[in-house]
């Protein structure tokens, strides 16, 4: 996606040098450069310098539908976060693994991901602000635009809470976010065209309620983006794209002539993810200015389930093979894609939103999908985060044990996870149990008699151990959290 060039400009200036190439959207050119001098240990400086790096050769990598190779350098950001400020292996992790989910269409660990970042306090400003606007792009593409505004509300107020010694950073900051609400209201606007009523994705309350601009106001504000990027190709010609899609949707029948030409550029940079991008959004616009072949032509590439990108949520590509065939009088295959389209964006909804209000350790019992801690760990050690979780109710459990479920040594695991996770497993496992506790004493029915009872039914039974665990997390006494709770509701006779 387009996002994941957008973040060079998030970079502090240990990788400022790669950043002009980024802008001119030279994304292979800039990748390779960066590992080059990963691989030389040409990066100088402290282990940061090497995790920016690292970086932002994965998220290059994302743009150019790399993913193997992403994850590749994921691991070594993490490695070089190692002698960097501390906590910032575990930022490192959180951030790198929201990014991932967000490629994969993973949306709800995608958001738990982000917001791990912005809660912790050994993240930067620019971390945080990068993760908020992750977040708003992940609900976003769960038609959640309300979240999404406030996601980016929030960044812009810590923004502008900040110091004026960061003047320079700061401003590339409040660009990318300028670009990044640009980017949202028009594909907020081209959604919920009148012609594409039935995009029911779109049609929630919360998407329906919220104030947006109309398309003759972000058509003024696309071009006044334009005059002020105007020196970086890469952000230009997105926003002249973006210009082209409201123009389409004003009812100007030749704005959408140069979208191939577009995807031309797109594909002699690279940049597979973006085109991908660009041909959903160039078609829906299409779509609505009633040009079927143009719209046609523009999905053609995506027919193969290769082509389609990470095999998951692909229901805005049935959408638009929906409205197609009824353009074309094709009612059966109309109503046989439009099936599949509404199946899936439901799917997407029930199995995605379900993981969005709490950043929580997922219970292995209860059936849940893998959380986002787990997806930051090498595949063997996966499994001792799984073993973990489901013995965590036992007050005996060590670390020797959980080695021994997965065949290596107490040594190795410490690594691993200190390496991946920024925790040893001692610090995952107490994490774990406070957070199970705490949400057993916010609901009535999993809370025992009193807090201790409580806490032993996951493993905790020294009161000091566990409100000053409990107070470090949380910021606030078990019992602070137990007066909290709404009590349950008394049943009539």
């Amino acid at each position: 996606m387009f996002f994941y060039m957008l973040t060079a400009m998030t970079r502090s200036s240990t990788a400022r040098e790669l950043v002009p190439m980024v802008l001119e959207g030279r994304a292979q050119a800039a990748s390779s450069l960066a590992m080059e001098a990963l691989e030389k240990g040409a990066v100088a400086g402290t282990g940061t310098a090497a995790m920016e790096q690292a970086t932002l050769a994965a998220d290059l990598m994302l743009a150019q539908d790399c993913a193997e190779e992403a994850e590749d350098l994921y691991r070594q950001a993490l490695t070089a976060a190692a002698a960097a400020p501390r906590g910032q292996v575990r930022v490192a992790s959180c951030r790198n693994t929201g990014f991932l989910c967000l490629y994969q269409r993973r949306y709800g660990a995608a958001v738990a991901s982000f917001a791990r970042v912005v809660e912790d306090d050994a993240a930067t400003l620019a971390q945080r602000v990068e993760a908020l606007a992750g977040a708003a792009l992940t609900h976003h593409a769960l038609g959640r635009s309300d979240m999404a505004a406030a996601a980016m509300d929030d960044a812009s107020a810590r923004l502008s809470a900040a110091g004026p010694h960061d003047a320079a950073d700061n401003a590339a900051l409040r660009l990318f976010l300028r670009l990044v609400r640009i980017e949202l209201s028009v594909q907020y606007a081209i959604r919920t065209n009148a012609v594409l009523a039935d995009h029911i994705f779109w049609q929630s309350d919360s998407a329906c309620t919220r104030a947006h601009h109309s398309d003759s106001d972000l058509a003024c504000e696309l071009r006044d983006g334009m005059a002020t990027v105007a020196g970086h190709p890469l952000l230009a010609r997105r926003l002249q794209y973006l210009l082209t899609l409201v123009q389409a949707c004003m009812g100007h029948a030749r704005a959408l002539a140069p979208a191939h030409e577009h995807l031309s550029w797109l594909r002699r940079m690279h940049l597979a993810a973006a085109e991908r991008q660009y041909r959903i959004e160039g078609a829906l616009a299409a779509i609505v200015a009633h040009d079927a072949e143009l719209a046609r032509s523009l999905l053609e590439p995506l027919s193969g389930r290769q082509a389609e990108g990470p095999q998951r949520w692909n229901f805005e590509l049935s959408y638009c093979r929906a409205k197609l065939c009824e353009m074309a009088g094709q009612n059966d295959e109309c109503l046989r894609h439009y099936q599949r389209y509404a199946m899936e964006s439901v799917m997407c909804l029930r199995n995605e939103v379900q993981k969005m209000p709490a950043v929580k350790v997922p219970n292995p019992r209860a059936g849940e999908a893998r959380d986002e801690v787990e997806l930051a760990l090498p595949a063997r050690y996966r499994r001792a985060y799984r073993y973990l979780l489901a013995q965590m109710d036992r007050a005996d459990l060590s670390v020797r044990e959980i080695a021994g479920h997965i065949g290596v040594s107490e040594r190795a695991v410490q690594s691993a996870f200190r390496c991946y996770l920024g925790m040893t497993p001692i610090e995952v496992l107490r994490r774990s149990r406070i957070e199970r506790i705490h949400d057993d004493l916010l609901q009535s029915e999993g809370c025992g008699s009193s807090v201790l009872e409580t806490a032993a039914r996951w493993g905790i039974r020294n009161r000091s151990t566990l409100v000053s665990s409990y107070r470090k997390h949380f910021r606030e006494t078990p019992a602070d959290t137990l007066a909290r709770r709404e009590p349950a509701p008394t049943r009539t006779a």
